[in-house]
C-alpha cells in the first residue's frame, strides 16, 4: 500500500478543565432538556438517591442555567457518562449558532445540529434571467462524539448538499397543493415539522414557507433535470465546504469560546487502522477463464461466465403504435447492432429471434394494460419455447403522474405472472441518448442474460460451505411505507438462489423465510459452517432471536454474523487520501472507525491514478460487524473475510456493467421492495422467486 496520509472530517477540541455546575430537577419547570435515563450523570444519586433503580424515566434540566426548584451538581465532564458530555456540547452549539448567530438550525434523531446558510445568489447582467421560485441553503452537521477516533470530544462536520424553501407561502399555494406533500416547514427563521404547526401556536400562514421534498417538487409540476455524464469530483467540493464553513464559523475566538477547538484542523487517520480488502478481490470470472476487473472488457473479451440454459427464446415487443420506431430501432439494435455494440449474440451469446406478427401493438396510451392482457389471453404460447418480452415504455418510472406510473409496474406484473421476464426500455431516454444509446445496450445486455438464467460474471473465490443472506428495504414516498425486500440466498461465489418478499413488519416471516433457506441448504450441501447476513439497518434483538430460534430447531449451532451494510452511502463520515489526486482512497481500503464498525471505500480507483469522471467519485459505505459468538469478533482474519465478502458482493451487480459501490445483498432486495408493492396482489409470483426479473 502507498505511504498514505490521511484525514477524516473530524475536529477534536480539549475538555473544560474545571469542574461545571448544572441544574437538574424530577419535574418540568419553565423551559428545560428532558433527559433519559441512559444520558443520566455518574453522580445523579447524590442529589436524587434511588432516581436510577426507581424506575425513573426521565429528568430534567437547564444544564448550566440556575432555576428555582432544580438542584445543583458539579460535573467533570472529561470523566462524566459520555452521553451526558455529548449532549452537554451540542446544546452549545445550537445555542452559539441560534441563539448568538440568529443562523436556522435544524436538531437531528441524536440531538446533532444542521445549520441552514442561505445560498447567495451569483451576480447576473442577463436581463432575461427567470428568477428561481426557490430560496437555496447550504446545510451543515455539526455532530459531537465523545472519543470516537480519538483521545478527545470531537466535532464530526459534514456538509448534508442544499435544501430549496419555496418563495411562495404555505397560504399562497394550498388551493392547488394537498398538505399530504408538506414534510418540513421554515417559519420566521425556525424549521418545524408541519404536522407541529397547531401544537406550537403557528396559524399565520402567510409566513409559513414550505421546503421542498420529492412529493412537493412533483406536486409543484417540476420535473428532474437528466444527470450529467460527466460526474464532478465530490471529494472536492465536499472538502471545499466543509473547509470553507471552518474558516468562517468555527475558526473564530467567539466560537472557540464555547468550544475550545485544536488548531490542528481536521484529524489525521491513525495508519494503524487502515487496511485493504485482497486485490484479488477486483477480479471478476468471465467466460473462458478471462479474469477482469471492469465487466464491460471482461464479457467483451472472454463473454459471459455461462451462457442462458434456454436455447429456444422468441423475443417480442409491446409498443404503443407512436413508437413503432423505436420499437424497430431496438429490434434492429438487438439483433443486427448499433455503433460499436455488436448485438446481443455477439455480447452476451443469446440468440436474438423474433416471430413475425407475434409483437403487441396498443393504440391507448393512458391505459394499455387491458389491450395488453387481451392480446396475451389470446395467444398460443409454445410450451417448448422461453419467451422475452421488451416493453417500449410510453411513461417511464420516473414520471410524475402517478397513474401512468402504475403502468409500467402493472405490465410487469402481468407478464410475470405467466412466466415471462421482461426489459423496459424508455423510448424518451433513448431519443435523448443518441448515440451514446450503445452504452445502455450493453446494460440492457447484460440484465437480459441474468434475466434468461445466465450467469455474466462471477466472483474469483472458492466455494465456502455458508449461507450469505441479504435484506434490505426501500420507502416509498408515494405510498409512505417501508417494505423489505430479502435477497435469499447467495453462495459466497455469488450465486444467487432465490428470495423471498415481505413487509416491514412480518419478522415471523423473515425468520422464519431464513430458517427454509438453511433447511434447503443443509438437504443439498450438509450443514453451513456459519450463516451470514447482511441487514440494511442494525439489527435488533427482536429480530434476530428467531433466527437463532429456528437455527436451534434444526440442532446447528453455527456462528451468525451480522454485517450492517448502511444503505445510505456515508457523506457524514469521510476520509481524505491527500497523497492522491482527487483526495478519493483506493478501492478496497478500509478504516475500523472503532466498537466493529469500519468505513470502507468501493469505487473504481483500483490503482493511485487518477480515475475517469464518468466513472463517479463514490464515497464509503459504513459496515458495522456482530455475531453471536462474540469471540469470533477478534479473530481479525474473519473480519477482513467478511469486509472481504461485502466488496466482492459489489462487483456482481448484473443490472449493469458499470460498478457499484453497495452489494448486491442489499441492493437487490432494495429494488424488489421499490416494485413488488405496486402489483396488483402484493405479492410475487411463484416464477418471480427464483429470477432476477428486477433487474
Amino acid at each position: 500500500m502507498h505511504n498514505q496520509n490521511f484525514f477524516f472530517n473530524i475536529l477534536t477540541f480539549d475538555w473544560l478543565q474545571e469542574k461545571q455546575t448544572f441544574y437538574f430537577g424530577l419535574e418540568e419547570i419553565g423551559h428545560c432538556q428532558k433527559i433519559h435515563k441512559s444520558i443520566f450523570p455518574n453522580e445523579i444519586e447524590t442529589i436524587f438517591p434511588g432516581v436510577t433503580t426507581d424506575g425513573t424515566e426521565v429528568i430534567y434540566t437547564t444544564f448550566g442555567g440556575e432555576r428555582e426548584g432544580f438542584t445543583p451538581l458539579e460535573i467533570d465532564l472529561p470523566d462524566e457518562n459520555p452521553h451526558f458530555a455529548k449532549r452537554y456540547y451540542d446544546r452549545q452549539i445550537n445555542y452559539y449558532f441560534r441563539a448568538i448567530k440568529e443562523k436556522i438550525v435544524k436538531v437531528g434523531f441524536i440531538k446533532e445540529n444542521q445549520v441552514w446558510l442561505p445560498v447567495v445568489p451569483l451576480e447576473t447582467n442577463t436581463a432575461n434571467t427567470i428568477e428561481s421560485p426557490f430560496d437555496f441553503y447550504e446545510r451543515f452537521s455539526l455532530k459531537v462524539q465523545i472519543k470516537s477516533v480519538s483521545s478527545y470530544p470531537e466535532i464530526q462536520l459534514s456538509y448534508d448538499g442544499k435544501s430549496r424553501v419555496l418563495k411562495r407561502s404555505l397560504a399562497d399555494i394550498i388551493g392547488d397543493i394537498s398538505p399530504i406533500n408538506f414534510k418540513w416547514v421554515l417559519h420566521k427563521g425556525q424549521l418545524y415539522k408541519f404536522d407541529t404547526l397547531a401544537e406550537n401556536g403557528i396559524d399565520d400562514y402567510e409566513n409559513v414557507f414550505p421546503v421542498v421534498n420529492t412529493k412537493l417538487f412533483r406536486a409543484l409540476g417540476f420535473e428532474f433535470a437528466a444527470p450529467s455524464k460527466k460526474k464532478k469530483n465530490k471529494y472536492l467540493s465536499y472538502l471545499q465546504a466543509i473547509n470553507d464553513f471552518k474558516t468562517n464559523h468555527l475558526d473564530t475566538e467567539e466560537f472557540k469560546a464555547i468550544i475550545p477547538l485544536h488548531e490542528a484542523g481536521f484529524l489525521t487517520v491513525n495508519p494503524a487502522t487502515i487496511n485493504r480488502t485482497n486485490q484479488d478481490g477486483n477480479q471478476m470470472l468471465f467466460g473462458n477463464g478471462k479474469l477482469h476487473v471492469a465487466p464491460y472488457y471482461g464479457i467483451k473479451e472472454g463473454g459471459p461466465y455461462a451462457n442462458t440454459p434456454f436455447s429456444k427464446i422468441h423475443f417480442f415487443l409491446i409498443f404503443h403504435k407512436d413508437d413503432f420506431k423505436a420499437a424497430s430501432d431496438v429490434k434492429s439494435h438487438l439483433e443486427k447492432g448499433f455503433e460499436w455494440y455488436k448485438g446481443l449474440q455477439k455480447f452476451v451469446k443469446i440468440l436474438f429471434h423474433t416471430e413475425p406478427g407475434f409483437s403487441i401493438q396498443f393504440t391507448d396510451k393512458e391505459n394499455p394494460l387491458a389491450e395488453i392482457e387481451d392480446t396475451l389471453n389470446n395467444r398460443q404460447f409454445n410450451p417448448d419455447l422461453k419467451y422475452f418480452a421488451i416493453y417500449i415504455t410510453p411513461f417511464g418510472r420516473d414520471t410524475t403522474d402517478l397513474d401512468k406510473k402504475e403502468v409500467y409496474y402493472k405490465v410487469k406484473e402481468t407478464l410475470l405472472k405467466r412466466n415471462i421476464p421482461s426489459q423496459v426500455i424508455d423510448p424518451k431516454k433513448m431519443a435523448l441518448q443518441g448515440k451514446d444509446f450503445t452504452n445502455s445496450l450493453t446494460n440492457i445486455s447484460v440484465a437480459i442474460l441474468a434475466k434468461l438464467k445466465g450467469i455474466p460474471w462471477r466472483l474469483q473465490t472458492p466455494v465456502k460451505k455458508e449461507l450469505i443472506v441479504g435484506v434490505g428495504a426501500f420507502k416509498h414516498i408515494d405510498l409512505d411505507v417501508q417494505y423489505i425486500g430479502s435477497a435469499f440466498s447467495f453462495n459466497n461465489n455469488g450465486s444467487f438462489n432465490r428470495f423471498e418478499y415481505f413487509m416491514k413488519h412480518e419478522l415471523d416471516i423473515l425468520a422464519g423465510s431464513i430458517s427454509n433457506q438453511i433447511k434447503e441448504y443443509v438437504a443439498v450441501n450438509n450443514a453451513p459452517e456459519r450463516l451470514i447476513i447482511h441487514f440494511y439497518k442494525t439489527m435488533s434483538d427482536e429480530e434476530l432471536q428467531p433466527i437463532i430460534a429456528a437455527l436451534e430447531n434444526l440442532g446447528l449451532s453455527i456462528p451468525v454474523f451480522i454485517v450492517t451494510i448502511n444503505k445510505t452511502l456515508s457523506k457524514d463520515l469521510v476520509a481524505f487520501d491527500q497523497s492522491l489526486a482527487g483526495l478519493m482512497p483506493q478501492s478496497g481500503t478500509y478504516i475500523s472507525i472503532g466498537n466493529n464498525k469500519y468505513l470502507l471505500f468501493n469505487n473504481t480507483r483500483y490503482t493511485a491514478d487518477v480515475i475517469k469522471d464518468t466513472e463517479g467519485w463514490h464515497f464509503p459505505i459504513k459496515l458495522k460487524i456482530d455475531c453471536t459468538h462474540k469471540n469470533q469478533l477478534q479473530e481479525v482474519r474473519v473480519i477482513n473475510d467478511l469486509i472481504d465478502q461485502v466488496y466482492q458482493f459489489s462487483r456482481i451487480y448484473w443490472k449493469s456493467v458499470s460498478h457499484q459501490n453497495l452489494p448486491v445483498t442489499i441492493k437487490y432486495p432494495e429494488m424488489v421492495a421499490q416494485i413488488a408493492p405496486h402489483f396488483e396482489s402484493a405479492e410475487i409470483p411463484h416464477f418471480g422467486k427464483d429470477n432476477l426479473w428486477f433487474l
